[in-house]
């Protein structure tokens, strides 16, 4: 991790000392190595945790000697073979850590080569001689990047931690993004929970000089899958190799392996892949999983038990976010985090660095693009006029698939605007919602908050499904976020193969066909794929339920009145920035109502949804400091 400074303008200088950024950075454990650079207008601190085998002799920051340039990289290059050709690099590669393929590729490209660049990153690299700092993200947004620009400095940083707790970084917190976090609306590509802090998107780069700042876009992924009406095994096997690669390249480490695995076709490929990859696991591989259905210790035991995985930790307790969590998400990350399983999943964190687990693998992805269950199919087909596809995937015996089919043919011309069962449980919650009026028309919250019920309503391809609301809505990248900075709070750099540019831009160039099975099977290319390794009673489990209407039970009753009591504490002590933002006296009637437990499901999910997140707005505004 790195955080940086640039005094545009001769009366100002570099603020904070390095060490200062660093303690931010790194606030429960120290780096393996760590260092600054400080020259002129310039200010660069890293820290850095060994992984790769590479980074053990990475310098922090490193300075090329021939030209002068200074680089500080959180990143995992993955094609350094093909890079280190292109650049015709003559020390051997094991030698070359990957802040140096960066920097020799910016001297090659200049702003360009972020477009040669495969893997997770975010880097600062400075040119003392043209005053200059260029700056990049990786094109899925995996490593964040925070920083604050105006015409006179420039600050930057991996975690938005520095700009609540450094001397002369602090940013004013904003009130709207509060507003937008309490209805969880708040997760966008550029601006942050400051005002005047901003992320760089994923996929951009950012050339900031004395006089001038561009910008440029350099990554986006194509629709370019070919017309098909019969399947072809050629896709899957191409599929199949793209994903075995995409493992392979980030399995890098001199450490031992970690892999959450929740029982599902997506964290069980990932596990059930590195263990085959291993060959015989031993003591270099781990399994973390949480067993709260009914189903899923079987499901998860099931990929260990096939590939021989001798460790693994399954947490079966449930309880609400503990104060420690919370505040450990804060100091990571520098606001409350957008996505819970950040801090859910600190108890996997705790487990990998008692082993020295410095790679986390997850399945996190699938769903979106390439375990796609591909509903969008029969659509695309309609369109296209294609009757004996469309009833080969209709589920249904000889008698019901005609009914289908028929009814397709009849009312499949037009859609509705909002997917029907989102639009009822999204108009059972809204009553619930506790924000104040006044702030809910000021900034347009219902619209806001109705536009997401239309989830998968409007598209009529799976690409476009893919394209415009997976890969553009910012839940995505939050997660990657929130999530990579509270694991690398302990020490852990995450993995996410199944967002690997590559195989999202495999399965998106994969004819439509191949997507999706006879009876309507989904998630047909990833099953083919998987089938010799992921254990079949996986990879071919028909539905993802694994026995949630128990646990969606128990919280709307005995859940709910823990969630009373420590609301009932909260509520008298409320930040008055809060105050201004909330109904209070609805509040109040919502913490009586549900202290008597059994509450209907749609109040249920909003109380408790709004309880967390007065609760880490509440540690934010109290400076992370939890009462009790």
């Amino acid at each position: 991790m790195f955080a940086g400074t640039f005094a545009r303008r001769a009366a100002t200088s570099p603020s904070a000392p390095p060490e200062t950024l660093l303690n931010c950075l790194y606030p429960f454990h120290a780096p393996d190595r760590k260092g600054s650079w400080q020259a002129g207008p310039f200010l660069l601190a890293q820290g850095l945790v060994f992984n790769t085998p590479e980074s053990h002799h990475e310098e922090t920051p490193w300075r090329d000697p021939e030209s002068g340039l200074v680089i500080a990289a959180w990143a995992r290059i993955d094609n350094r073979v093909e890079l280190a050709e292109r650049l015709q690099l003559s020390q051997p590669l094991d030698e070359v850590t990957d802040p140096q393929i960066i920097l020799f590729a910016y001297r090659k490209w200049g702003v360009d080569c972020v477009k040669y660049l495969l893997g997770d990153f975010a880097f600062a690299l400075i040119d003392p001689q043209a005053r200059s700092v260029f700056l990049a993200r990786d094109p899925l947004g995996v490593k964040p990047f925070y920083y604050r620009l105006d015409d006179t400095q420039l600050q930057f940083a991996s975690s938005a931690a520095v700009f609540e707790h450094v001397p002369g970084w602090q940013a004013e917190k904003d009130p709207d993004w509060m507003a937008r976090y309490l209805m969880h609306h708040s997760q966008n590509p550029i601006t942050t929970a400051y005002r005047d802090v901003f992320k760089l998107p994923p996929g951009h780069w950012l050339l900031v000089e004395e006089e001038h700042t561009r910008r440029g876009r350099y990554f986006d992924f194509h629709d370019d899958a070919p017309p098909a009406t019969r399947r072809n095994e050629k896709w899957v096997n191409d599929y199949r190799a793209v994903l075995e690669e995409t493992i392979r390249n980030q399995m890098r480490s001199t450490y031992p392996l970690g892999s959450e695995n929740s029982g599902g076709i997506d964290s069980a490929t990932i596990t059930a892949y590195l263990a085959e990859f291993l060959g015989t696991p031993g003591d270099r591989l781990f399994s973390f999983g949480f067993a709260h259905a009914e189903q899923e210790p079987a499901f998860i035991l099931e990929t260990s038990r096939v590939k021989h995985i001798a460790h693994n930790y399954i947490a079966t307790g449930r309880a609400l976010e503990q104060n420690e969590s919370i505040t450990r998400g804060l100091a990571a990350i520098g606001y409350p985090e957008e996505h819970s399983n950040s801090i859910s999943h600190i108890p996997f964190y705790k487990e990998a660095e008692l082993h020295n687990i410095r790679t986390l693998f997850s399945g996190f992805g699938g769903d979106e693009v390439v375990t796609n269950p591909g509903q969008h199919l029969r659509w695309e087909l309609l369109d296209a006029g294609n009757l004996p596809g469309m009833w080969n995937i209709l589920p249904g015996n000889l008698l019901t698939r005609p009914l289908r089919l028929a009814k397709l043919l009849t009312l499949g011309r037009k859609k509705p605007a909002y997917n029907p069962n989102f639009l009822n449980a999204w108009n059972e919650r809204w009553p619930h919602y506790i924000i104040h009026p006044q702030v809910v028309e000021r900034l347009n919250l219902h619209e806001t908050y109705m536009e997401t019920a239309r989830y998968d309503a409007p598209y009529r391809r799976i690409n476009d499904f893919i394209l415009q609301h997976h890969l553009t809505r910012m839940l995505i990248t939050t997660r990657l976020e929130n999530c990579t900075l509270v694991a690398a709070s302990y020490g852990i750099d995450y993995r996410w193969p199944l967002w690997d540019v590559r195989l999202v831009q495999q399965y998106l160039s994969t004819p439509s066909i191949e997507k999706v099975g006879p009876n309507g099977v989904g998630r047909y290319l990833h099953r083919r794929a998987i089938d010799k390794v992921v254990p079949k009673m996986v990879a071919w489990k028909p539905s993802k339920d694994m026995g949630y209407a128990a646990l969606h039970q128990e919280a709307q009753e005995t859940g709910i009145i823990e969630v009373a009591e420590r609301a009932r504490e909260m509520e008298p002590r409320l930040h008055p920035a809060l105050d201004e933002l909330i109904d209070r006296k609805k509040f109040r009637e919502q913490i009586a109502r549900a202290a008597q437990g059994k509450a209907d499901r749609a109040f249920a999910f909003a109380f408790r949804r709004s309880f967390g997140a007065l609760n880490r707005l509440q540690a934010w505004l109290d400076g992370g400091k939890m009462a009790g």
